[in-house]
C-alpha cells in the first residue's frame, strides 16, 4: 500500500473530463463484481452519469485533439537511438486509431444508449432524490427482478459502448502522468506560491503528501501562478490553515 496521498489538479477541461470519466469507470468496475439488485441499480446510475458527461458536444473533438497532440509529440522522438521500437509502434497505433475513431464516429459518444427508452426514463427519474422506485418505473422494477446473469449480460452490452472512450481516456491520463517533472517544496506555515511558465503547456499538477501528515492541500492554478494552501482536516467544522512548515512533492505534468 502506498504511503503517500496524491492530489491531482487538472489544468484544462479535457483533463478534467478524463479524470471524472476515469473515476466513474473505476466505480463501474467495482460494482460489476456485485450481482445483486442494489449493485445493478448503482451501475445504471453510473452509466447515466457517464452519459451526462458525454453530453458535451465539444468533448469528442477535444479528446481527438488531445490524442493528436500526444501523437505529434511522440513522433518527434521517432528517430531516437534509445527508443523501444516495438513500444513506440504500438503506442503510435493506439493514438492514431483512437483519434480516428473519435473523429469518424457520427453523433455523440454512446448515442445508441440514448435511444434506449428505459435509460431515457431513468435519466429523468434518477435526477430526483430516491428516484427510480418501483412505483416510478414498473419496467425497471421488472428488469431488476430478472436473474443476475440476465442483468449482467445487459449491463455488459451497454458498457461496451464506452470501450473506445474509456481507452482514449486511460491513454491520455497515462501519458500525462508519465511526462512529469517532480520537485520537492516547502510550504511556509502551510502556504506555497510560485510563478509558472505560461508556455510550459502543463496539463495537470500533482501534490504528494505522506499519509501520516494530518493535512490536505487546496490547489489554485492560473496561467502565471500556482498557490497551494494546506489545511488541518476536520470533517465537522470549517478547516483551519496548517500552521507548521511542511515538505511536500509537486509533479508538473506536461503534454
Amino acid at each position: 500500500m502506498s504511503q503517500t496521498i496524491v492530489y491531482e489538479q487538472p489544468l484544462n477541461e479535457t483533463i478534467r473530463a478524463c479524470l471524472r470519466l476515469e473515476q466513474l469507470f473505476l466505480e463501474i468496475d467495482h460494482q460489476m463484481t456485485d450481482p445483486s439488485v442494489l449493485g445493478a441499480r448503482k451501475i445504471i446510475s453510473l452509466i447515466i452519469n457517464v452519459l451526462h458527461l458525454l453530453d458535451r458536444p465539444d468533448l469528442k473533438a477535444k479528446l481527438a485533439r488531445e490524442l493528436a497532440h500526444h501523437l505529434s509529440n511522440l513522433q518527434r522522438y521517432g528517430s531516437s537511438p534509445n527508443l523501444d521500437a516495438n513500444k513506440f509502434k504500438l503506442l503510435t497505433q493506439q493514438l492514431e486509431e483512437l483519434s480516428h475513431n473519435l473523429i469518424d464516429r457520427s453523433g455523440k459518444i454512446g448515442h445508441r444508449l440514448r435511444d434506449i427508452e428505459l435509460l431515457n426514463t431513468l435519466r429523468m427519474h434518477l435526477a430526483s432524490p430516491g428516484g427510480g422506485c418501483s412505483f416510478d418505473i414498473p419496467l425497471y422494477h421488472y428488469w431488476l427482478q430478472q436473474a443476475p446473469d440476465i442483468r449482467q449480460a445487459t449491463l455488459r452490452d451497454w458498457l461496451s459502448d464506452f470501450e473506445q472512450i474509456r481507452a482514449a481516456t486511460a491513454l491520455i491520463l497515462d501519458l500525462v502522468r508519465q511526462h512529469t517533472k517532480i520537485e520537492e517544496k516547502t510550504a511556509i506555515h502551510g502556504f506555497h506560491q510560485e510563478l509558472l511558465d505560461p508556455q510550459s503547456n502543463l496539463r495537470m499538477i500533482c501534490i504528494s503528501l505522506e499519509k501520516h501528515l494530518a493535512t490536505w492541500p487546496e490547489i489554485s492554478v492560473g496561467r502565471h501562478f500556482l498557490s497551494v494552501r494546506f489545511f488541518t482536516p476536520c470533517i465537522e467544522k470549517r478547516p483551519s490553515q496548517f500552521v507548521d512548515n511542511l515538505i511536500f512533492s509537486i509533479a508538473y505534468c506536461h503534454a
